[in-house]
Formats: structure tokens, sequence, C-alpha cells
């Protein structure tokens, strides 16, 4: 099974905080992939050369899995002031990455690997396969 993790653990796997036993045995369980959101995501954040360096090598060995289609943005378009009810603009902005992820986890048939509680809440509108780690 195909599997792929969110920016948050990956993020916290640079910085020396996620064990990396905890990701080897993902790694051996799943056939890991990458989001290209994900990916987005990830390197929009480094300020430092060095790790957007470290990042590009580590990305360079992964296969990406297919990038969000026409009709997945405006499915996430769609589904963002529903997800996030009476919440401003600026939130409906923030859901949409993360429904754009959700999308694409199911549009693989890939498991999504992240700490983010809120992806429980997205798959009441979009089901696709979640491993939350607490």
């Amino acid at each position: 099974m195909i599997a792929f993790f969110d920016t948050n653990i990956l993020i916290d796997l640079l910085k020396g905080i996620f064990p990396k036993r905890l990701y080897n045995q993902y790694r051996e369980k799943y056939i890991v992939r990458m989001c290209p959101v994900v990916y987005q995501e990830l390197i929009r954040g480094i300020r430092s050369d060095k790790l957007r360096k470290k990042v590009e090598v580590v990305a360079a060995g992964i296969i990406f899995l297919s990038p969000p289609t026409n009709r997945m943005w405006i499915q996430s378009g769609e589904l963002a002031g529903k997800v996030v009810g009476g919440y401003d603009e600026r939130s409906m902005e923030k859901i949409q990455n993360d429904l754009l992820i959700a999308l694409t986890a199911r549009q693989n048939g890939a498991v999504l690997i992240t700490r983010d509680r809120h992806f429980k809440m997205i798959q009441r509108y979009v089901p696709f396969s979640l491993i939350l780690i607490s």
C-alpha cells in the first residue's frame, strides 16, 4: 500500500523531533511517495539554503504522487467553506491545501500519515485513508 507523510511530520523529522525509528517503521510497512502539495508546503517554509538542499536531495529519491487535477482544485474550493463553517476567508485559504492533500490521498489510494487532527474533520467530506499519530 502507498503512503505519504504530511508536512508536519517531515518538518519534525528534519528538526530531529520525529523519531527516526517510527519514520523507518512506516517506510518498511508502506511504499512511501511524496505528495506535490506537501512538497510545496515544505519548500515554501524553508529559509536555510542548507536545509533546502537537504530536502531537494531527499525528494530527488522519492517518487511523487499524481498532482491534484483541475477537478480536485475546484472541489477543494467548494469544500473549504463547508469544512471551516462560519470562519473567515483566511481560514478557508489555510484549509485548502489540506483539502488538496486529502483529495490527493484519495485519488492515489494512498494513506496520509499526519499529526494534524483536523484531517479527521476533513474525512467527513473527503473519504480517504488516514493514520493519525499523537
